[in-house]
């Protein structure tokens, strides 16, 4: 009872549900989120502190019969507290190795995904996870040793955005509750739970922290080492909120311009002399609310990295470390810093490597946010004139028995030509974007629709006139981009 008192005390506090938020929990099987689960459950129950609950479950196809028997787990908890519940599977492993990353990061940014696909499916506006007290004071020390700034020292918040541009909130009710209260809980309250076996893998640097480090640090330098690091996060956070405050307040007064679509920017500029001005810390923090506006993953993006970037600013050459590469265009102009989504402009490497369509189907393009809808049909019915009325920028309808198999799509490539439907005759696809006006910093990143290694359209741009439809079709192909 002494733990449910505590999460009724920091839901109160920090204000983490209201009465008609739908709620969704993160469930694991683990004992952080079956104790959350009870713990929410049960205090509705008796406070009402949110309209309605479901559960999500991400089966990370990792640990084999043991994630199959996580997975039958949860869904016997949803059947207990007759709550609904949403389940995916995905091969973490697999996705690891295709975008080169950890299988720890990966599995992390997979479950956040998820979790908003999730709750956008039951209509939840708020997601709660079963993070701890122990898992914050983890976190804070894994930084240290990684070397944090101000901001990796604030560790996990009880309350935050999904992401920066998402309206769902991140719930921590546990995040002042200890570990050995859980466990407590859960034996008091005759409820079992799954051990994660990769838990006990010391090669595993968490794990290591975990298992090895704070217990050395609690037996030979401080008994009370995970509170210190709890302190030292909320008063990291207390610094940074006030500093974010002043440098919200000063971006206004920088930011120049930004070409904005619907959803966020495209592209965003700066005043060098006026961003100069300001403490280099802050410079820091109008950089980063400029990459909030583009949607730019702000975790690719450490002290490194902006130092880079303000570097550039200094000398206005510089070399830009790789995560800023992948992520972010970079270049200076008349004293004006551009900052746009996509690749250093200067890279000669392409953003996306050549992928082949589906034709009929859908494509997913994740290095650039597309997603390709490739439909076949005849020119009969008015199935063309109902195209022509929804047609944007980003659709295209071509002479289904013009086209040769494989499509593909990808971006630029020396020596590219084609032929812009509408001109006379065949042009260089770099004088076709010199022609146009279009920005040197977009062009590494427009997908093109290519057949026999040759562009037949430049998307969001111009179509191939050898591909066009005429009088004579008889059966078309209508491509679709959407973003994602």
């Amino acid at each position: 009872m002494r733990l449910q008192k505590r999460v009724i005390e920091v839901i109160k506090k920090y204000d983490l549900f209201s009465k008609n938020d739908r709620i969704l929990l993160g469930i694991s099987g683990g004992p952080d989120s079956v104790s959350l689960l009870s713990l929410i459950f049960n205090i509705n129950r008796t406070g009402n502190i949110y309209s309605e609950l479901s559960i999500a479950h991400l089966n990370h196809l990792i640990r084999g019969k043991e994630s199959e028997q996580d997975e039958q787990f949860v869904r016997g908890l949803a059947k207990r507290f007759n709550l609904s519940i949403v389940v995916e599977r995905k091969d973490i492993k697999g996705i690891a190795q295709k975008r080169k990353l950890s299988l720890e990061e990966t599995a992390r940014d997979e479950r956040y995904k998820f979790l908003e696909t999730a709750a956008k499916k039951v209509g939840a506006s708020v997601i709660a996870v079963g993070h701890t007290a122990d898992d914050n004071a983890e976190t804070i020390l894994h930084r240290i040793i990684r070397g944090a700034g101000i901001l990796g020292l604030n560790g996990m918040r009880p309350k935050r955005r999904l992401n920066p541009l998402s309206i769902i909130t991140l719930v921590r009710p546990l995040l002042f509750s200890w570990r050995k209260d859980i466990i407590a809980y859960l034996k008091e309250m005759n409820l079992s739970y799954r051990c994660d076996s990769t838990n006990l893998e010391k090669d595993k640097f968490r794990n290591r922290i975990r298992m090895e480090l704070i217990p050395l640090l609690e037996k030979d330098y401080n008994a009370k080492v995970k509170k210190s690091l709890i302190k030292l996060g909320e008063v990291a956070t207390q610094n940074y909120d006030f500093l974010k405050s002043q440098g919200e307040g000063l971006f206004e007064k920088i930011f120049l311009n930004g070409e904005e679509t619907d959803k966020d920017f495209k592209e965003v500029t700066l005043d060098i002399p006026s961003l100069k001005k300001v403490p280099t810390v802050l410079q820091q923090i109008i950089i980063r609310e400029a990459m909030v506006r583009l949607g730019i993953p702000l975790k690719k993006f450490g002290y490194r990295q902006y130092e880079d970037i303000l570097d550039l600013i200094k000398r206005k050459k510089t070399l830009i470390n790789n995560s800023v590469k992948n992520y972010l265009n970079v270049s200076i102009e008349d004293d004006k810093l551009h900052l746009s989504r996509g690749r250093y402009h200067a890279q000669e490497e392409h953003v996306l490597e050549e992928i082949e369509l589906l034709v009929p189907g859908e494509t997913q393009l994740e290095e650039l946010r597309y997603k390709i809808k490739m439909e076949a049909g005849e020119i009969k019915n008015g199935f063309l004139e109902k195209f022509k009325q929804n047609k944007t920028n980003y659709d295209e309808a071509v002479d289904f028995d013009k086209l040769s198999m494989p499509l593909t799509v990808r971006t630029r490539r020396e020596g590219d030509r084609f032929w812009p439907l509408g001109s006379r005759g065949i042009k260089k696809l770099k004088d076709f974007f010199i022609n146009n006006k279009i920005p040197r910093m977009e062009r590494n990143i427009i997908p093109i629709v290519a057949m026999n290694d040759q562009p037949i359209w430049v998307v969001g741009h111009r179509l191939d006139n050898r591909v066009k439809i005429t009088e004579r079709t008889k059966k078309m192909l209508i491509m679709k981009f959407e973003r994602y």
